[in-house]
């Protein structure tokens, strides 16, 4: 490891659990990071639940985390708008993130954003069309994430990122991404940490958002082999980690192993 590393960025699905299953390692690992007293936040897209919501979740499967070390694409989304002085926005997002918009009005009328997350089996033609007439007449599209697809006990699953590009299609515009890979997703929580980009290390399980989002911030890169990550689309990308392990259980020994500040 060529850099010195002092903190600790980690993806949750695909990484540390996967659907109602924790991945085998990330209880230990967890309470390694805690124990060697390494800073470390959980980044996530996940775009259907609010971050009490995962932070009951993670708790209920034995993970012992701070709700404050938890930092989700909704909450980013819902601290630029703020930053816009953004009043008005149609929402095409299901599930608890819903309340973390309780500050905006939402609206079908008139809004100046329309806000796009993963909607699963809520997904209608009419919802997507009523976001499609939106756009057209003016508001612009806010993706809080762009995935391609996420990894659920049932195998690969489409996410909202296709979602995003049939808009960004029929619309012609393009849409502004406020979640992984964006970097300043990313510097965002190095300030929160109080560490720079180039002391912490990013785990993740997709080459697109973990991995490339990591590198664009100047951080350093691991790749687990778990949740949607596959070998065969690694080797094609031209987005290559700094190094790869085989799950999270791996994690405190590459520590030890690689960097010396652990114990």
């Amino acid at each position: 490891m060529a850099q010195k590393i002092s903190g600790i960025l980690v993806d949750i699905d695909g990484v540390l659990i996967t659907g109602n299953q924790r991945i085998p390692g990330a209880l230990e690992t967890i309470d390694f990071l805690t124990e060697q007293e390494i800073p470390f936040l959980l980044l996530t897209n996940t775009t259907r639940k609010s971050r009490v919501t995962i932070w009951h979740h993670l708790k209920r499967l034995g993970l012992n985390i701070d709700e404050r070390q938890i930092i989700t694409a909704p909450m980013a989304a819902v601290s630029w708008l703020k930053e816009k002085n953004v009043a008005e926005i149609y929402l095409l997002l299901s599930g608890s993130a819903v309340k973390d918009f309780r500050d905006f009005k939402i609206t079908s009328a008139n809004p100046d954003y329309v806000v796009i997350g993963d909607l699963g089996n809520d997904l209608t033609f009419d919802r997507l069309n009523t976001a499609f007439r939106l756009i057209m007449r003016g508001a612009k599209i806010l993706a809080l994430q762009k995935n391609r697809y996420w990894h659920t006990p049932e195998g690969l699953t489409i996410d909202a990122g296709a979602v995003v590009a049939a808009l960004e299609f029929a619309s012609g515009k393009r849409s502004l991404v406020i979640g992984k890979p964006r970097k300043d997703f990313f510097l965002q929580a190095a300030h929160k940490l109080g560490l720079p980009p180039d002391e912490l290390a990013v785990i993740g399980d997709d080459i697109e958002s973990d991995i490339k989002g990591g590198q664009s911030a100047g951080m350093y890169t691991i790749a687990v082999k778990t949740g949607k990550y596959r070998e065969y689309i690694a080797e094609k990308t031209k987005i290559q980690p700094a190094a790869v392990i085989d799950s999270i259980a791996d994690l405190p020994q590459f520590i030890i192993s690689n960097q010396g500040f652990a114990e």
